[in-house]
């Protein structure tokens, strides 16, 4: 429900900045308020598409004896997706309502900041209003996604679970890895494009200056890196996790191990925690040379301008993203801590079982802080060439790699370890007292 109000959140922001513009008859010309107010929901909607799919499967983990119930009934997989994107599209439109009544004195605040910025003074005076028509759509449109993505997710979950034929099988691994031969080769052929001669690279994207072409070229490369670690994921974080055992003081914390083998075993929530915040890593980086460096040297932008255009681009995106790490906390923390019972009895106390809870989320974290960092430094090299050619001095050294993965890893750890240590808190606390009395 953090998610879906989330996703509401920006819905709304966005339907109460649209539906006063247009009541105000101020949507057009080069100052139109419509396009500052579509940024957020563009970017943010895009990012709940690339996430909910985490989502649907871990509620069909946490419900799947509900499930297993309905098929004993003779609910087959497409009856029981239909019902898992009902299900899902009404906690959307419930999320979408308090959302949109959370997103009314943000947008008024925003839209304040917008005229008293000295290059934005130009936009027209609006009176921010709440109003029905922008309620309802919003609460259809989030509802009818988040129905329409959970049905799209349960039906090939379901798929996956389900025993089909051999043939279509073997012609489905085929495709899979011509696409994925198809991502990886198109990704190197992209990378290399940066060491070439730049007025080849124009005449390739037929683009007027060279900070276009680079522009236009960088784009296309983070796209291709998101698709890449889409389909590298379920390699590239068991190596990562086996590799911590190598630097880990394993032998000084004695509840590595358990730990450890915890999050391997819930791969799924690693995935589903880590790639999210890649993406947005590697946006929010993008974004921060481009605003920072790259493009503020021609326009010396102010640093509240600045500031601002990184809110609303990266802002949407960043507060989809720690809703999803919160909702997949709590949704999945009682399944992540199904054998704390198992450790109490064998010796753990409460305090053992929340050191162990803290390894964990500390696991999640620097997991999250390498690939981060990683994946800012493949794309640093490109902007540096970038900049080399375009005669600009970056102002960010390589530290700044580190900066949003190193933050991105901070929350993840606070929050994972609050959530399971509570859980565990309350659970064996609670049974504790119950055995003493």
């Amino acid at each position: 429900m953090i998610l879906f109000g989330a996703a509401g959140f920006v819905i709304g922001f966005t339907m109460i900045g649209v539906g006063s513009s247009i009541s105000a008859k101020v949507n057009y010309g080069n100052y139109n308020p419509v396009v500052l107010f579509t940024t957020p929901v563009i970017f943010g909607l895009i990012t709940l598409i690339l996430i909910i799919s985490g989502i649907t499967r871990l509620l069909i983990n946490k419900f799947k004896s509900d499930y297993k119930l309905w098929s004993i009934l003779g609910a087959d997989s497409t009856q029981l997706a239909v019902l898992i994107g009902v299900q899902m599209g009404l906690m959307g439109m419930v999320g979408g309502f308090f959302g949109y009544f959370l997103a009314y004195p943000v947008v008024k605040k925003f839209y304040y900041w917008v005229r008293t910025n000295p290059e934005m003074t130009k936009f027209p005076m609006i009176d921010m209003k709440m109003q029905l028509s922008s309620l309802i759509i919003t609460m259809i449109v989030l509802g009818l996604m988040i129905g329409i993505l959970g049905l799209i997710s349960a039906r090939k979950i379901f798929s996956n679970i389900r025993h089909g034929h051999v043939l279509i099988k073997r012609v489905l691994l085929v495709l899979t890895w011509i696409w994925i031969t198809a991502v990886y080769s198109g990704t190197i052929y992209v990378y290399s494009l940066f060491f070439k001669e730049p007025r080849s690279l124009m005449e390739l994207f037929r683009s007027p200056t060279l900070e276009n072409t680079y522009l236009q070229l960088l784009l296309v490369l983070i796209i291709l890196m998101i698709m890449t670690i889409n389909n590298s994921e379920r390699i590239i974080l068991p190596i990562l996790v086996k590799s911590l055992s190598s630097w880990y003081p394993v032998k000084m914390i004695k509840t590595f191990q358990t730990a450890y083998w915890n999050v391997l075993e819930k791969r799924e929530f690693l995935r589903n925690v880590t790639f999210p915040i890649f993406i947005f890593s590697l946006i929010s980086s993008f974004f921060m040379y481009l605003a920072f460096d790259l493009a503020n040297i021609s326009t010396k932008r102010s640093l509240s301008e600045i500031f601002g255009t990184l809110t609303l681009f990266l802002g949407a995106p960043f507060l989809i993203i720690l809703a999803n790490v919160i909702s997949l906390t709590m949704i999945s923390s009682a399944e992540r801590s199904s054998n704390t019972n198992l450790l109490n009895i064998l010796g753990f106390t409460v305090k053992d079982l929340l050191f162990e809870k803290g390894i964990e989320a500390s696991i999640y974290s620097v997991i999250v802080f390498i690939q981060g960092t990683i994946g800012n430094a493949i794309l640093y090299i490109p902007i540096l060439q970038a900049s080399y050619y375009t005669h600009t001095q970056m102002k960010d050294g390589w530290f700044s790699i580190t900066w949003i993965p190193m933050s991105a890893g901070i929350i993840v750890f606070v929050f994972i370890w609050f959530v399971d240590g509570f859980y565990i808190f309350k659970k064996i606390g609670m049974n504790n007292r119950k055995f003493t009395t």
